[in-house]
């Protein structure tokens, strides 16, 4: 199931040049497209268990699991946050996200799908345009089709997938992100561009080159890269990182990038930003920003401030990369419509959802049901 794209504008009648009319046809890569295809060809006709949709929809989100933590060296000599406040001048501002939904499972395999969105503000209006949804058939056939068919060329590195469904979702979507993310970054000039996540790279779900190609268009254009986690690993004398800013107040900054080079010294992790520690609103939550680590200090701290006069930035997070967020994550009611597109265009025989706690306990097997 694949749409090219859908595009709405908000607040003004005529859609922005920010993203060139040509990009509209490269938002879902071919390569990707393909592999939707292939792996959907052996579907007809299976046995299919839609994921339920009775829990409450707040879970459909895609859990990942948390990694081991990171404990920073402790260094009684931390700097003082540094005061920030927004600019006078504005610039366009750019934000890519993408999300991946479970829809269900197959006699064969597992079937997810995945939506992206590009959020761009110039002055005060916001426009976006999202990819997908673009469904993928995964089970090991898929992972041997990838590796026989050298996709290496297109942007997925073969020699690296695994059979795991995990792993063929973790790089399916990566591709797909840094795909997009690379548009973004062509298509404006002298903004900033929204990441989700962190400029670091290298691991086999997500090699560096990836993120040196994103760079390096972004840098072409006069733009500047910050990527917003929402999580993250670093802990710094037993606790998480951010408690570093708890009980300040006011906007502010903390560079901790010091603390993390040393924990990388000859590993294949790249870190490719400039770290620091941002609380970007009054009493807002602390964020790790990652900045391109290319930009002189100076002018990464003035990012700061051109993003806080550029796009509004409630509870610390900037406007533009929370709506890029929303639009690509998945309703209850966009995974029905796709489990009922899938047993209609592919003749799926619907199979029985088997609770072995209701068949064991009866009305007192009210847990959640066991897979």
């Amino acid at each position: 199931m694949t749409y090219r794209t859908h595009t709405i504008e908000f607040e003004h009648s005529k859609i922005s040049r920010l993203l060139l009319e040509g990009s509209k046809d490269t938002l879902l890569p071919n390569f990707l497209l393909e592999l939707s295809t292939e792996s959907m060809r052996g579907l007809n006709g299976l046995g299919f268990k839609p994921r339920d949709l009775t829990e409450v929809e707040a879970t459909l989100e895609e859990e990942v699991p948390e990694p081991p933590a990171i404990q920073l060296k402790d260094d009684n000599s931390i700097e003082r946050p540094t005061p920030i406040g927004p600019a006078s001048e504005k610039c366009p501002v750019v934000a890519v996200d993408v999300s991946s939904i479970r829809i269900g499972e197959s006699e064969q395999g597992l079937l997810y799908s995945l939506r992206g969105a590009i959020v761009w503000r110039i002055g005060s209006s916001y426009n976006f345009t999202r990819c997908g949804p673009i469904t993928f058939h995964l089970n090991d056939d898929m992972a041997r089709s990838i590796v026989a068919r050298r996709y290496s060329s297109e942007h997925v590195a073969y020699s690296t997938w695994s059979p795991v469904t995990e792993r063929l979702l973790a790089r399916l979507r990566n591709s797909l992100e840094r795909w997009m993310q690379e548009i973004a970054c062509s298509r404006i000039g002298d903004g900033i561009v929204l990441l989700d996540g962190s400029l670091t790279a290298g691991t086999p779900d997500n090699p560096a080159f990836y993120v040196e190609a994103i760079l390096r268009k972004a840098r072409k254009n006069g733009n500047r890269v910050m990527a917003f986690s929402k999580e993250t690993r670093l802990c710094y004398s037993g606790r998480k990182i951010t408690r570093l800013l708890e009980g300040i107040s006011i906007p502010c900054i903390l560079d901790i990038d010091r603390l993390i080079v040393p924990q990388f010294p000859s590993t294949p992790v790249r870190l490719m930003g400039r770290v620091y520690l941002a609380k970007l609103g009054w009493k807002s939550f602390p964020f790790r920003v990652d900045i391109d680590r290319q930009l002189s200090e100076e002018k990464s701290v003035d990012t700061f401030s051109l993003l806080m006069g550029s796009d509004l930035v409630e509870q610390g997070y900037p406007e533009t990369l929370r709506l890029a967020h929303i639009l690509s994550t998945f309703t209850a009611n966009e995974v029905l419509a796709i489990q009922r597109y899938l047993s209609i265009e592919y003749g799926l025989k619907i199979m029985p959802r088997l609770s072995l706690r209701r068949s064991l306990f009866g009305p007192f097997g009210t847990c959640k049901e066991a897979s």
